[in-house]
């Protein structure tokens, strides 16, 4: 199963996994690179082998996922502007910056 949940920074110390047999395992932020603030509202696809796995818009600026062991692309579109990280399941401060 594949889960995420968003919301405002330090969310990883309270989100709990709807299913605890599959915790978060990977994380993202997405953030200003001019001044470091956190950006809401950004339009995220998951994919993995170029298959899209999650489409959502983030209502927060950090999101989290339980995802399978493996590396994905994580795609970020602000403002209109779609820029993308490589990730791999483990790595919870990922970033993407705009």
């Amino acid at each position: 199963m594949l889960y995420y949940v968003c919301g405002k920074p330090g969310i990883d110390a309270h989100a709990k996994s709807p299913d605890q047999a599959h915790p978060f395992n990977l994380g993202i932020s997405f953030v200003s690179a001019s001044n470091g603030a956190p950006l809401s509202h950004v339009a995220v696809r998951l994919r993995r082998h170029g298959r899209v796995l999650m489409d959502f818009v983030a209502q927060g600026p950090e999101c989290l996922f339980a995802v399978p062991e493996a590396d994905y692309r994580i795609e970020g579109t602000y403002r209109g502007e779609m820029k993308f990280e490589i990730v791999q399941t483990g790595t919870m401060n990922n970033q993407i910056k705009w």
